[in-house]
């Protein structure tokens, strides 16, 4: 197996895993407030490493292309992963009654942290 590609796979376990172990600790937080908070965290935390996951597939999933198809991948990456975010918040928001300062504080969070863990050598 190739060094860059066992290195690949370990950078994207830890570009879902920092964000995950992230937003159950902003989740154990808001359990002071209420499970609905706790709850509201986890689900849109939850849908951003989803999201991540979805996007890391379709982007890389194609195997070597040329420009304009790599680039018509990595925008419908980013678009998948916009649309899973909004639909998850949305059911959050209208369908479950999740309290928003809990859906949408997870977003940031997770985000940021999968930011982290892809700058992190």
């Amino acid at each position: 197996m190739l060094n860059s590609v066992e290195a690949g796979r370990r950078l994207m376990l830890r570009a879902a895993v920092y964000p995950l172990a992230a937003v159950v600790v902003l989740a154990l937080a808001f359990l002071f407030m209420g499970p609905k908070y706790a709850l509201g965290a986890l689900v849109s935390g939850v849908a951003v490493v989803a999201g991540g996951g979805l996007a890391a597939w379709v982007a890389l999933g194609g195997g070597v292309q040329a420009a304009g198809s790599a680039m018509v991948r990595l925008l419908m990456a980013f678009l998948l992963k916009t649309v899973l975010i909004v639909a998850v918040l949305v059911l959050g928001f209208v369908w479950w009654r999740l309290p928003p300062l809990a859906l949408l504080a997870a977003i940031p969070v997770a985000l940021m942290f999968q930011v982290l863990a892809l700058a992190r050598r």
